[in-house]
């Protein structure tokens, strides 16, 4: 280390003075980010999945410049950058946006001190996007580096010299202008598209190998054969070399066999295995003893966990989702992995096990990686503290078919990258069409991957475009929970819901933000969350098996999170949000299919008669005798000229533009209330609706939604309903923007 030390401390006196390292000012930070220093920056070892000990941590301060992109080596150096941290990033010291007409350039001094027959590897964990290496002068890359969310390495044995050596980086980012996978970063940041990440954001490290060494290897449980398969990839020279792989548990060996063939699955018995699940998120140790012919040995160690995941049809005939041949309601959140102060780059260790922590204490068994591939620690965490993960491949613009040849590859690689975490139970390759192609090729990539991997599920396209095939139909509704009919063939799921807004004063990216909808104050936030997870009890109930929650955090202007950006808040305890989806996990447990009987239609296709008012009434407007003759009569829906413009869902037949109205009608119900479960309603407010059946209140919702909805209300608001006449009262109150009230009474029954 001293002399690594030395190496670099000559480089920035040759390059002449250098202002000192600090973190640029940000409008939020972290608690640790704030932390953050050249010292203590990401120097965990960086990839827990397979790992040795003679390894080098790059990370640090660097030198850095950016020059037109048509040019060469720059011949000055502008000052310091912190790696891993992307040049926008306040992290990284720099702060300065990289626009696709420039390059981006790194310099900094390592030393080498190799043996006869070792071999240097140099790592890089996330480069964004087309990176170009040079060591001593000479192009490392045979071919630039294309990708912006997936690893690479190089062996650089024959460029280096015992001593300090010099290595430079040269790295361009279109950002949205070419055919790359970039997520949700933008040249112009807006809406739910966020700060772009240019250059390093992830680890750079070197580490010595034996001239025959492990490049990667599978792993393939097998809970109800009690086996783990294990294939060995090897690189180097293969001639007299031989392998050993051993399963072991709390320093105890378990089992070990030697490798018959190369790149063949030696299987490996794990008698009584203990499961990996979220509740027990047990992991077994990999020990892989790669010998060489010369006799230098390669040993490196991984894990893995004993988990299943599938679907089938449960005792009602419905499909589900089951874990461990255990039947499993799966509810996450819609998990970005953005962050104030580093952008796509966690600040730490902490920081990521603070968010898998939060969401385990809230309540939550998954997470949908939402178009993101975070560095292989954060894998090794889920692992570890046991979460389920879906796994979304990064979307990217421009024409589907010009970037398929690109978009395949990186979806191979992330699927080779992530293949031995245990804690991925689904993959999601399309978001919202995002990318997408028409159908033959849609499918020809979900026929690839689930034969590539059949031992995880795969989501049809989450949102939007859906083709078929997939063993998950995979619905976006915002912000009320819906789902698609069961199917016999498919999994019904929700893949995005909720983004309910609350902004927390002095925790924003900007004032101007966003939610899907937006509440006032934190228990107005919470009441609409608990109405959602009973909504969504009631689709769990019938079949739905999944759902995602959006989201984990606000990212910049959206401000939908349970935490604010900066981690420093959360909007209410995570017990709280605990409690609140208990029922829906219950609820999962026993299907019950739903009849629906129309007690008194809406008027999302044809208008009714009711009677209103926009001037405030007495006190007791809903009770059955108040008198309402000075009323006048209109055509459900009322509504104004800003929500027919906002949401065309709205059927606004008689106006309503000031800032309240009440509204009563009769209705005759001829059954027995007796035959009816629970009542719901389908209603459309905007906003702060009250709702009373007979003189009794049955509902109230603050905020507003944005579509006719169903609304399950509590058991006892069966008792309000009567055989014979009844009455049906409601008002709503708008403050700003668009106006709308209109409701209808449904029956449920169970079979």
């Amino acid at each position: 280390m001293k002399k690594l030390q030395l190496s670099c401390a000559i480089l920035i006196l040759a390059l002449g003075a250098v202002a000192e390292y600090k973190i640029q000012d940000n409008p939020l930070m972290t608690t640790w980010g704030e932390k953050i220093t050249p010292e203590n920056a990401w120097r965990e070892y960086p990839r827990p999945q397979l790992t040795r000990s003679n390894w080098q941590n790059l990370n640090g301060l660097w030198q850095y410049a950016v020059n037109p992109r048509e040019e060469g080596q720059p011949e000055k150096w502008e000052g310091e950058i912190l790696v891993p941290f992307a040049i926008e990033t306040p992290l990284s010291g720099v702060k300065r946006l990289l626009e696709p007409n420039e390059q981006l350039w790194y310099r900094r001094s390592f030393d080498a001190a190799l043996k006869p027959d070792e071999r240097l590897i140099i790592h890089f964990g996330g480069v964004d996007f087309r990176t170009q290496v040079f060591v001593n002068g000479v192009e490392a890359t045979d071919v630039p580096h294309e990708s912006g969310n997936l690893p690479f390495s190089i062996d650089i044995t024959d460029l280096v010299k015992p001593g300090a050596n010099e290595l430079i980086l040269s790295v361009w980012d279109p950002t949205g202008t070419y055919h790359q996978s970039l997520g949700k970063q933008s040249l112009k940041p807006a809406g739910c598209f966020y700060t772009r990440s240019s250059g390093i954001w992830q680890t750079v490290w070197t580490e010595v190998v034996p001239a025959t060494y492990v490049a990667r290897y599978q792993v393939v449980t097998d809970i109800d054969r009690e086996t783990v398969a294990v294939t060995v990839f090897p690189a180097g020279e293969l001639m007299g070399a031989s392998c050993s792989v051993a399963v072991v548990k709390g320093g105890t060996t378990l089992a070990k066999g030697n490798i018959a063939a190369w790149n063949k699955p030696l299987i490996l018995p794990v008698k009584n295995p203990k499961l990996w699940s979220p509740e027990s998120p047990e992991l077994y140790d990999l020990e892989i003893a790669l010998t060489g012919q010369n006799g230098a040995v390669d040993n490196v160690k991984g894990y893995f966990g004993m988990r299943k995941i599938h679907w089938q049809h449960d005792e009602k005939g419905v499909p589900r989702l089951y874990l461990n041949n255990q039947k499993t309601f799966m509810y996450g959140t819609l998990d970005q992995g953005w962050w104030p102060d580093g952008f796509l780059t966690p600040p730490s260790d902490e920081a990521m096990a603070f968010d898998i922590q939060f969401l385990k204490d809230a309540g939550f068994n998954m997470m949908r990686k939402h178009i993101k591939i975070e560095p292989l620690r954060y894998y090794y965490l889920c692992d570890k503290m046991g979460i389920l993960l879906w796994q979304d491949m990064p979307s990217g613009p421009g024409n589907a078919e010009n970037r398929y040849q690109l978009y395949r590859e990186e979806l191979k690689r992330m699927v080779d990258l992530l293949q031995t975490c245990p804690s991925i139970v689904l993959w999601v390759p399309y978001n919202e069409g995002w990318g997408q192609p028409k159908a033959a090729k849609t499918n020809q990539v979900f026929a690839w991957l689930k034969r590539y991997d059949p031992t995880r599920l795969l989501d049809g396209p989450s949102g939007w475009h859906d083709y078929g095939v997939g063993d998950c139909k995979d619905k976006h509704h915002y912000s009320e929970p819906q789902m698609f009919p069961v199917m016999k063939d498919r999994v019904s799921v929700l893949g995005e819901f909720g983004g309910i807004g609350f902004m927390v004063k002095d925790h924003l990216w900007a004032e101007k933000s966003w939610g899907y909808v937006t509440d006032p104050n934190p228990d107005a936030f919470f009441e609409r969350y608990k109405n959602q997870m009973d909504t969504l009890a009631d689709f769990a109930t019938q079949g739905l098996a999944a759902a995602v929650y959006t989201q984990t955090t606000d990212v910049e202007i959206e401000t939908n999170g349970l935490l604010t950006y900066d981690r420093k808040v959360a909007k209410k305890p995570a017990a709280d949000f605990k409690k609140a989806s208990l029922h829906v996990y219950e609820a999962a447990k026993n299907t019950q299919l739903q009849i629906k009987t129309a007690i008194l239609e809406s008027g999302q296709n044809e208008g009714r008669n009711w009677k209103y008012t926009t001037d405030k009434p007495a006190d007791n407007w809903f009770n059955v005798d108040f008198d309402d003759k000075a009323w006048e009569t209109g055509l459900s829906g009322f509504g104004n000229k800003a929500i027919q413009k906002d949401h065309k869902a709205s059927r606004v037949r008689t106006p309503w533009e000031t800032n309240s109205i009440w509204i009563r009608t009769e209705f005759q119900f001829d059954g027995n209330p007796e035959d009816i479960t629970r009542l719901a309603l389908e209603i459309f407010y905007d906003e702060n609706a009250q709702v009373f059946l007979n003189g009794i209140k049955i509902a109230s919702f603050t905020g507003y939604n944005s579509n006719y909805d169903t609304r399950l209300l509590s058991a006892d608001a069966i008792k309000a309903l009567k055989k014979g006449k009844n009455t049906l009262a409601a008002s709503a109150i708008n403050t700003v923007g668009g106006a709308y009230l209109d409701l209808g009474i449904v029956g449920i029954t169970y079979k």
